[in-house]
């Protein structure tokens, strides 16, 4: 309404609101580490349920604070790439629509930031709602395509089965532990006050909609198709913002996780697969998009580790810690995948990058930061998170941590050689080769996103890349002086040292395969475990057989249902009173005698009934 039609102003108020909201998480985040924690601020006043009275506060600590710093960096930054990305108006079958993009994304970042600072959990799931409405609107950003209308949708219903247990959480909770304040849920954790029913109940109905949010398995298929929203989008949601709202709110109520044993062993369990089988579907990718959700997927799944091994003595400090430095490099390759797809026309195969290294240098140096933080190569951000995450298992698995504890570590073991594959992969097909074969061909159309403009790359598409390279290789340097929450970050120098021997072991194992006459590592798996590989286990077409198609089936015979029995019982009644009103309308013959007849036989049978009654 403010900006109305122009593109310019909807421009310049989508950068002002997330620049502000980035100077204001900045504030935010000082003052906490000057003043202490804001344990209460008053949002939307209360509400009273007749059960109790919910207060529907915000609170400000050092968890909130740190990552909305990291939201709001990734938001600023994804808005000035957008204003480039999306330029122009597109053409009539594929318009670029980027004054309600804008608006979207600014309340997609304005609900996380409801997400993060949320001391109440009904205020928490109402930003938890909004995102996924958010999501659901960019990512089938492309309306005109049938893939994207198809992905929007998925990514809508499937997150949905997760949010049901979120709600369901919120109902035992409120009935259970007589509250939903988050500090108050906390506290009653710590006293051991909960119900050991209820806290399970809860923390095993939250983890529900962890999994659909964060796309863990076996609610992760969403994330994959979801790439067929615009590459900024995918930098935003798949990076720093809802896929980390999970893992953001088991940090949130660890206490309440902590007093449910059984929900951080699954929660554990289902990191361990999750982690393993994203990061084996990732090697077989030849999109590099889906390459990177698949890695999200993975990475996230460490973080979700990194929280499910915490102590009270740890904290989610680990899971924390790589929330923050995923967000930056993650979000830098997801960006770097639409200047690609930018220069290129549109394709999202690495295979038409080739040669990036000797015709776009720069780019080629961000993207091989991105990857190596992403495999996890000293000193970068990606290293100390990862490592941190991998030592907190090493600790519980040494200190009884159980036999969760051992299956996350030897996982995310496993993960770093194949996480290190994968990256040095896209490393090679994608900066290696001829230039005039890839990434310098210049008979393709401009990219349909760009309204005609391509082949080269505007300042608010590569100053972006820039603010996310610097925090992607100096995160490290918090540890240095960590504030609270990462307080008992630790990196074990065994376990660190395996970790990047596996991670380096992978890289050149994946930049050799040339020499032992592969074209790329990918090509020394058979094909039909490659395509097997590649379709994420065809575990789309399992959710078909097992829900999709018995869901339709059942809807076809409610349909039918209501047409034949409800729709026939109406239609039956109009022809019935159509009927009698044909027979009645016999008896009115408009003669007097034949009315008086009428009134004497009905006279007569009164007459009858009564002698018989009596």
């Amino acid at each position: 309404m403010v900006v109305g039609r122009s593109r310019s102003w909807a421009r310049d108020w989508a950068v002002a609101g997330t620049a502000g909201a980035l100077v204001a998480a900045v504030v935010e985040l000082v003052g906490v580490l000057r003043d202490g924690p804001v344990h209460s601020v008053r949002f939307l006043g209360t509400l009273d349920t007749g059960v109790t009275v919910l207060d529907l506060d915000l609170r400000a600590d050092t968890l909130s604070a740190t990552v909305a710093v990291a939201v709001a960096l990734v938001a600023a930054c994804v808005q000035i790439y957008s204003s480039a990305y999306l330029d122009g108006e597109g053409t009539p079958e594929a318009p670029t629509r980027y004054r309600p993009y804008a608006a979207t994304v600014s309340m997609f970042t304005a609900a996380m930031m409801v997400v993060v600072h949320a001391d109440d959990l009904l205020l928490l799931v109402i930003g938890w709602e909004v995102m996924g409405l958010s999501s659901y609107l960019l990512v089938g950003h492309h309306s005109e395509r049938p893939a994207a209308r198809a992905a929007a949708v998925k990514a809508f219903l499937v997150t949905r089965v997760g949010d049901l247990g979120v709600m369901l959480a919120l109902v035992v909770l409120l009935t259970g532990a007589g509250t939903t304040s988050v500090s108050g849920l906390v506290e009653l954790a710590e006293r051991g006050e909960l119900g050991g029913g209820t806290v399970t109940l809860a923390a095993l109905l939250l983890l529900a909609g962890v999994a659909g949010k964060s796309a863990q398995f076996p609610l992760h298929t969403w994330l994959p198709d979801a790439m067929e929203g615009p590459s900024p989008v995918s930098a935003l949601i798949h990076a720093a913002t809802m896929v980390a709202a999970g893992v953001y709110l088991v940090a949130r109520l660890l206490p309440v996780f902590l007093a449910a044993e059984v929900a951080l062993r699954v929660a554990a369990c289902i990191a361990a697969v999750t982690m393993l089988g994203a990061a084996l579907a990732a090697v077989a990718q030849d999109d590099f998009k889906r390459l990177l959700a698949y890695s999200t997927i993975s990475q996230v799944a460490y973080m979700l580790a990194g929280v499910a091994v915490a102590t009270d003595a740890a904290g989610a400090g680990p899971g924390v810690f790589h929330l923050l430095s995923h967000a930056t490099w993650k979000a830098m390759l997801f960006l770097i995948a639409g200047c690609l797809a930018h220069l290129v026309g549109g394709s999202t195969l690495m295979a038409d990058y080739s040669g990036l290294r000797r015709a776009r240098p720069w780019l080629a140096g961000l993207l091989g930061v991105g990857l190596a933080s992403l495999a996890g190569i000293p000193p970068l951000g990606g290293f100390w998170s990862k490592e941190a995450v991998l030592s907190a298992a090493e600790h519980a698995a040494l200190h009884g941590g159980g036999w969760t504890a051992w299956t996350v570590l030897v996982a995310g073991l496993v993960t770093s050689l194949l996480t290190g594959l994968y990256a040095g992969r896209a490393w090679a097909v994608i900066a290696g080769g001829d230039p005039d074969l890839g990434i310098a061909r210049t008979d393709r159309d401009p990219h349909p996103d760009t309204g005609g403009h391509g082949h080269h790359l505007p300042a608010a598409m590569s100053v972006p890349l820039v603010l996310l390279a610097i925090p992607s290789v100096l995160v490290g340097l918090v540890l240095l002086d960590p504030p609270e929450v990462l307080a008992e970050v630790e990196i074990s120098p065994v376990t660190a040292l395996i970790g990047t021997l596996l991670s380096l072991a992978g890289i050149g194992w994946a930049l050799n395969a040339p020499r032992r006459g592969f074209l790329d590592v990918a090509d020394a798996l058979p094909e039909r475990q490659r395509a097997f590989l590649r379709d994420g286990y065809r575990l789309d077409d399992v959710q078909d057989a097992l829900v999709v198609r018995p869901v339709r089936r059942l809807a076809a015979r409610v349909a039918a249902a209501d047409r034949d029995v409800v729709d026939g019982a109406v239609r039956g009644t109009v022809v019935l009173t159509r009927w009698g009103g044909v027979r009645l309308r016999r008896a009115q013959t408009g003669l007097a005698t034949g009315y008086l007849v009428w009134v004497f036989a009905g006279a007569a049978l009164v007459g009858l009934a009564g002698v018989v009654l009596s």
